[in-house]
């Protein structure tokens, strides 16, 4: 083999590492292509090959009990190294095969048909190959039919391999989060105890810089929080202490949590709500929720504007509707604000540092707990946040909380 045979061997064989389907358990995905392709070609087998560096193992097998071959005895690696499909009719007058010991003894292979099947990166791992039991010819409709289930098993390795990554980087992202978030809140806690004047008076300048310093290690533990929230989300981790909540006292603490932003931009909170209003769900957590959609609200409205909370009952459901009267939320933008690091070009987002997670952490509780959120332009101009909580919290019951 030439040196660019080697490399260009050495890339696919790590193309076949890549996928990380090697000795995993068989895979209903995978089952069911060589199933259609026993049926469809009328054979007694039919494989899901991965050509490693000796041997050929089998994703998966249908009418043969085996896990795997020599390669030095595989059909398939004489299918990959062709780059195109191969077709045996008869393996005793084929002199690359007449001796092969799957030849001369079980399963007795006379046809043999193979194509081959690339990773993602173009490198062809495997094959998707038929074997029957009695010489035999494909004819054209059967050679298109095992290149479409061929490129069915391309899908179904590209579908893994995505999702293997999808989940490495949710992994690592965590573990950066998790990892950043104690050393953050430890210096956190140092500058708070420096910026009490504890340890002695410190120049203007001095301070200045360390109130600077603590509200950017606010903004990085609040950002390290809301990525393993939303991490937590997507593999349906998130935990809620459920309990009966009050969910006027949960307004009343949102909107006493938003107090000095409310003040800052001169945009009073007003509040609508029935003295008591119950419900089984996670208190911190719904706090969560709205203090998250008043901020935004807040945020996006211009000094003098009113956000306006409204809270009631309905039926078996609580409702709560935060309204501002910003500059609104596009048409085509109302569902995809809830999206992860999705932003939109409005005045002064940009500007107040946010990662586009909010939204997505808020929708993610308000479904957790069994609810639902929505976005709405409102009459007059602004938005509405519309939230519906189900009074007896995410495992029905039969009696209501309120």
């Amino acid at each position: 083999m030439t040196t660019t045979g080697w490399d260009s061997e050495i890339q696919r064989l790590a193309a076949v590492r890549a996928l990380r389907l090697l000795d995993t358990p068989r895979e209903e995905r995978f089952d069911r292509i060589t199933r259609l392709a026993q049926r469809l070609l009328n054979v007694p087998i039919a494989l899901v090959t991965l050509v490693d560096a000796d041997r050929q193992w089998f994703k998966s097998c249908m009418g043969l009990d085996a896990d795997e071959t020599a390669r030095s005895v595989s059909f398939c690696s004489h299918a990959v190294a062709a780059q195109q499909l191969l077709e045996v009719p008869d393996a005793t007058e084929d002199p690359r095969f007449a001796d092969n010991p799957y030849v001369v003894g079980d399963p007795y292979i006379r046809f043999y048909a193979g194509q081959p099947v690339a990773a993602p990166s173009g490198a062809l791992v495997g094959t998707l190959c038929v074997v029957d039991r009695v010489p035999r010819t494909l004819t054209d409709d059967e050679r298109s039919m095992l290149l479409d289930l061929a490129a069915w098993v391309e899908l179904e390795c590209t579908v893994v391999q995505a999702t293997q990554w999808e989940t490495a980087r949710r992994d690592f992202v965590s573990m950066v989060s998790h990892e950043m978030r104690t050393p953050l809140t430890s210096v956190r806690s140092s500058l708070e105890m420096v910026c009490t004047g504890e340890f002695g008076r410190l120049p203007p300048q001095v301070d200045k810089l360390l109130d600077i310093a603590a509200r950017n290690s606010d903004r990085l533990i609040r950002l390290c929080t809301d990525v393993l929230d939303l991490h937590n989300m997507g593999r349906g981790e998130l935990r809620l202490r459920l309990d009966k909540v009050a969910l006027p006292e949960v307004i009343d603490q949102a909107v006493h949590a938003v107090g000095h932003a409310s003040h800052e931009a001169g945009v009073p909170v007003v509040v609508t709500s029935p003295e008591s209003l119950y419900l089984r769900g996670d208190a911190d957590r719904l706090a969560q929720v709205i203090i998250n959609l008043l901020a935004n609200a807040i945020r996006f409205s211009a000094c003098g504007d009113v956000v306006e909370v409204d809270c009631e009952p309905l039926g078996k459901w609580a409702s709560i509707n935060i309204r501002d009267h910003g500059p609104g939320i596009p048409p085509d933008r109302l569902e995809a604000i809830f999206e992860p690091f999705v932003q939109f070009e409005v005045a002064d987002q940009r500007r107040a540092g946010g990662a586009g997670l909010g939204l997505a952490i808020t929708r993610g509780i308000v479904e957790a707990h069994g609810g639902s959120i929505h976005a709405f332009a409102a009459e007059g101009g602004g938005a509405i946040f519309e939230i519906l909580i189900p009074a007896n919290g995410p495992q029905d019951e039969d009696r209501p909380w309120w």
